[in-house]
C-alpha cells in the first residue's frame, strides 16, 4: 500500500473548524504522536489513538483522512517545531563563528532529542513502503534547513566573510560535520557522546574545521 499527497491530504468536507474542533484536532495529534512513538507506525492503531482522546474514529478521519495522513501531520508538526527552534538567521552579522556555534548547538540539540530520534527511526522504517511521505519529509525538513542556512552563508559571502563556490552545498557540509558520529550513535540507541565529553566542544571543532579547514597557513 502506498501513500501519495492526495491521500495524505484527504479530508472530509465537514471537518470542524471551531475552536473546540481545533482543540480536539490538537489532542488527536498529541495522542497520535505518543502512540506512534510507543508502538511504531505498523503497531499503532486508530482505535488506540481515539481511545486516549475520546470520541469516534469519524472525527479523526474528518481531520486527517487516513492513518497515513495522520502520521504525516505528526511528522510535519515535529518538523515545523524543529525549524522554529533552530531559528536560522536571515541577515549577515559580524560574528560569523559565534553564530555558527549557536546554530550548531541548536541543530545538535534538536536532532539528538530522544522523541525526535524515535520518530525519525519510525519514518526511516516506513520510507520504503511510503516513499512519497519520505520525500515530502525531506523537502519540508532537511532541504529547508539546508536552503535557509545556505542563504545565510550566501549573505556572509556577499559581505566578504566567506569564500565558497556553492553556499547551499557548504551548508550541507557544515551540518554533516555537526551531526557526525553523535547522530550515528544515537540512531543505534547509544549515547551520542562518551562520558564527560562536552557537546559544545564537538560543535566548536566542527565550526573551526568548516571555517578554517586543515590547511597549513603561513
Amino acid at each position: 500500500m502506498k501513500v501519495n499527497q492526495q491521500t495524505a491530504d484527504a479530508r472530509e468536507p465537514d471537518a470542524p473548524r471551531t475552536p473546540r474542533g481545533e482543540a480536539r484536532r490538537s489532542a488527536l495529534l498529541e495522542a497520535a504522536h505518543d502512540v506512534f512513538l510507543e508502538q511504531g507506525y505498523e503497531g499503532a492503531s486508530i482505535e488506540e489513538i481515539v481511545r486516549r482522546v475520546g470520541g469516534s474514529k469519524a472525527s479523526l478521519y474528518a481531520y486527517f483522512g487516513s492513518k497515513q495522513g495522520l502520521f504525516w501531520e505528526v511528522v510535519g508538526d515535529a518538523t515545523e517545531q524543529f525549524l522554529t527552534e533552530l531559528a536560522l538567521p536571515t541577515q549577515a552579522d559580524a560574528e560569523l563563528e559565534k553564530t555558527l556555534n549557536t546554530i550548531g548547538l541548536r541543530f545538535l540539540r534538536g536532532f539528538l532529542d530522544p522523541a525526535g530520534c524515535r520518530m525519525f527511526r519510525t519514518l526511516i522504517a516506513e520510507s520504503q513502503r511510503f516513499p512519497e511521505l519520505a520525500q515530502r519529509f525531506f523537502e519540508r525538513g532537511p532541504q529547508r534547513v539546508r536552503q535557509a542556512l545556505g542563504n545565510y552563508l550566501r549573505l556572509q559571502q556577499d559581505a566578504g566573510r566567506l569564500d565558497c563556490a556553492d553556499p547551499e552545498m557548504a551548508a550541507s557540509q557544515f551540518l554533516e560535520l555537526v551531526k557526525g558520529p553523535p547522530h550515528a550513535r544515537v540512531m543505534l540507541s547509544m549515547e551520542p557522546f562518551l562520558p564527560n565529553f562536552d557537546p559544545a566542544q564537538h560543535v566548536a571543532g566542527a565550526v573551526r574545521l568548516f571555517l578554517y579547514g586543515c590547511a597549513r597557513r603561513p
